[in-house]
C-alpha cells in the first residue's frame, strides 16, 4: 500500500500578517521545510501541494520538481478533498499544514506506518496546562478537567476508504482538520505522540519565533535525499 502526501498551502495567512507559505525561514521559504522533511522520510510515493487557485503558477515556481501543485478549495476541508482526488493511486493519504514547518521526517514516517496498520494516525500533545472556559467578557466561568485532552497537529494520515466515506458524509460541511471529518463518522482516530516544535505559524509572533529558532541553529531544514 503506497502513501501520498498533500501539503495544504491554500490559506489566506491573514492572521499572521505575512504570506506564511513563502516567508523566509532560515534561508528557505516556509513551504520548503515541510517538503524537505517529507522527502527525507522516504514514506511517500507522491507529494502534492495545494495552493490558492490564483497562485498555483507562483507556488509551482517555488516548488519546482519537488511536488505537483494543484488548486485548493474555498475552505481547508475542500482543499483536503481536492488533494484526495489528486492522490487517487495511493491507499494511505497524509495531509499536512504548510504552516507547520518543523514537522520532522520521523513524524511523517510514523503517521504513515500507524495509519497503514490501524487506519488513521493523528499526532498531538497531551494538554499539560490548566484549562478554563471564559465568557465573552473574558471572565473565567469554568475549569475543565484536562484528563485525556490532546491538542491535534499535522501530518494526519488515513487509509483512503476512510477519507472517502468521510467526504461523502460531510457533504458541504467544513471541519477544522481531517480527523474531525472522520470522527463525525463515529470512527476511531488513533492518536500518536506529536512534537513540541511542530507548532503552527498563526501570528506574526509565531513567524518571528520560528525565525529565531532557525537563526540560532535550534532547527534545520532536512537534507535532501540522495538520488536513487
Amino acid at each position: 500500500m503506497t502513501a501520498g502526501l498533500a501539503i495544504l498551502a491554500a490559506g489566506s495567512s491573514s492572521r499572521a500578517g505575512v504570506d506564511k507559505v513563502t516567508a523566509e525561514l532560515g534561508g528557505s521559504p516556509v513551504l520548503l521545510w515541510s517538503l524537505a522533511a517529507a522527502a527525507a522520510s522516504g514514506a511517500f510515493a507522491e507529494i502534492v501541494v495545494v495552493a490558492p487557485p490564483d497562485r498555483v503558477a507562483a507556488i509551482a515556481g517555488l516548488v519546482g520538481s519537488r511536488a505537483k501543485v494543484i488548486a485548493g478549495g474555498t475552505s481547508r476541508t475542500a482543499s483536503s478533498w481536492a488533494a484526495l482526488d489528486a492522490l487517487r493511486a495511493h491507499g494511505v493519504i497524509a495531509i499536512h499544514d504548510a504552516a507547520r514547518p518543523f514537522a520532522t521526517a520521523s513524524l511523517f514516517s510514523t503517521v504513515v506506518a500507524v495509519a497503514t496498520e490501524y487506519g488513521s494516525a493523528v499526532p498531538g500533545l497531551a494538554v499539560a496546562e490548566t484549562v478554563r472556559r471564559a465568557d465573552l467578557a473574558g471572565r473565567a466561568v469554568e475549569e475543565i478537567d484536562r484528563t485525556g485532552l490532546w491538542t491535534a497537529q499535522t501530518p494526519q494520515a488515513f487509509q483512503r476508504p476512510l477519507l472517502e466515506r468521510a467526504r461523502v458524509a460531510a457533504g458541504g460541511k467544513s471541519f477544522t482538520d481531517d480527523a474531525a471529518a472522520v470522527i463525525a463518522l463515529n470512527e476511531d482516530v488513533r492518536l500518536v505522540p506529536g512534537e513540541r516544535r511542530n507548532f503552527k505559524l498563526t501570528s506574526i509572533e509565531d513567524v518571528a519565533y520560528a525565525r529565531e529558532l532557525a537563526d540560532k541553529g535550534l532547527v534545520a531544514i532536512a537534507a535532501q535525499p540522495l538520488p536513487r
